[in-house]
């Protein structure tokens, strides 16, 4: 888990100053001890701050730096998060100040939660957990209810999970907060918020701390309860609704009634660079005879075969090197197909269409 993107810095000149000196001298000598002087008292802490917006927290993120107030800090020799021993640089604190960065592999989940320091004259602790965003999964409800399960931890304090899209600075910033299903300490699971299409997830504890997720979503739609304007459709053999409601994981998906072997056509108006983007993903809903579905390139220039379980969403992410895996790869996709491959004699073969687009 990377420092938190998207966020502005709060005006505390004086810790910033700091700040930036501490991150350039710990590079230079993580646990180097110098010769100090101050008092001959254990340290005691009052209070640990985030140092980007300098508020007190409880809690604390992986990799992120956090200033210590206390007394005794200036004869400081150590810092360690869970048992991990952070870097940090004795010359740019004070008796009063101290400031640490928690290294990326302390330990937070199944923890004691303690924040540990030790001086020339002693040792204290503090009450402090770790916060960190591995991942997260993505799944369907039967209800077609789209659920993001965040995993990492520790959780256990979760407060707000809210899907954010757009900066402060350029004006577009969006803000949408996330139904919360589940909390454990290593999962967090809520209800993606309507209207998402690309976003970064934060999750806030009550004990202060906010940690942020990779991208969630789609650098490029296709099909998100309606078809992207610089699209069109067409198909052969068979019909399609674009404006279909059940099953749908929004207002609408695309359902797509066809005969044996005939598909539906997607065209952009403008070729897609083939390098521009890794995937194709889509969920796909079969139902009645539908067992497999061909997904396509350029008038069939090549194809995967996508198996399919009945009556339930399928997320589908398809790497575009698996088109081409002995190379040969066009340098633009102008044409993406869907065709029915199920083959039975059992038809018509329905099957749905919905969250389709470029990762």
């Amino acid at each position: 888990m990377k420092s938190l993107k998207n966020r502005t810095m709060s005006k505390h000149p004086f810790f910033l100053v700091l700040l930036a000196a501490f991150l350039i001298a710990s590079c230079e000598s993580d646990f180097d001890v110098e010769e100090l002087e101050g008092g001959n008292e254990p340290p005691v802490i009052l209070s640990v701050s985030e140092a980007q917006e300098d508020v007190p927290v409880t809690q604390g993120v992986l990799e992120n730096t956090y200033i210590i107030r206390g007394e005794n800090l200036s004869t400081i020799i150590g810092i360690w998060f869970n048992g991990e021993r952070s870097n940090f640089n004795p010359a740019l604190g004070t008796d009063q100040v101290a400031f640490t960065t928690i290294p990326e592999t302390a330990p937070y989940v199944g923890q004691e939660n303690v924040l540990r320091i030790e001086n020339t004259a002693g040792v204290t602790e503090y009450d402090f957990s770790l916060l960190n965003i591995q991942g997260f999964t993505e799944s369907t409800t039967e209800a077609g209810v789209k659920t993001v399960t965040l995993l990492g931890g520790d959780f256990s304090d979760t407060e707000t999970v809210t899907f954010t899209t757009g900066t402060e600075e350029d004006g577009n910033l969006i803000e949408r907060d996330a139904e919360i299903l589940s909390v454990s300490e290593t999962e967090a699971t809520v209800v993606v918020p309507d209207g998402v299409e690309q976003a970064f997830i934060y999750l806030t504890t009550s004990r202060g701390a906010t940690a942020q997720s990779e991208s969630y979503g789609f650098n490029y739609t296709i099909f998100i309860d309606q078809l992207n304007q610089d699209w069109e459709m067409s198909q052969w053999g068979g019909t399609f609704d674009v404006e279909n409601t059940d099953p749908a994981l929004g207002e609408y998906s695309i359902e797509s009634v066809r005969d044996a072997w005939s598909g539906i056509t997607f065209t952009p108006s403008t070729p897609i660079s083939f390098n521009e983007y890794n995937s194709i993903t889509v969920s796909l809903y079969a139902a009645g005879a539908t067992r497999q579905v061909n997904v396509a390139l350029n008038d069939f220039n090549a194809s995967v075969e996508v198996e399919l379980t009945p009556n339930q969403w399928q997320k589908v992410v398809i790497p575009l090197s698996r088109f081409y895996p002995t190379g040969g790869a066009p340098a633009a996709i102008n044409r993406i197909d869907f065709q029915e491959a199920t083959n039975t004699n059992e038809g018509p073969y329905t099957f749905y269409i919905d969250d389709f687009g470029f990762l």
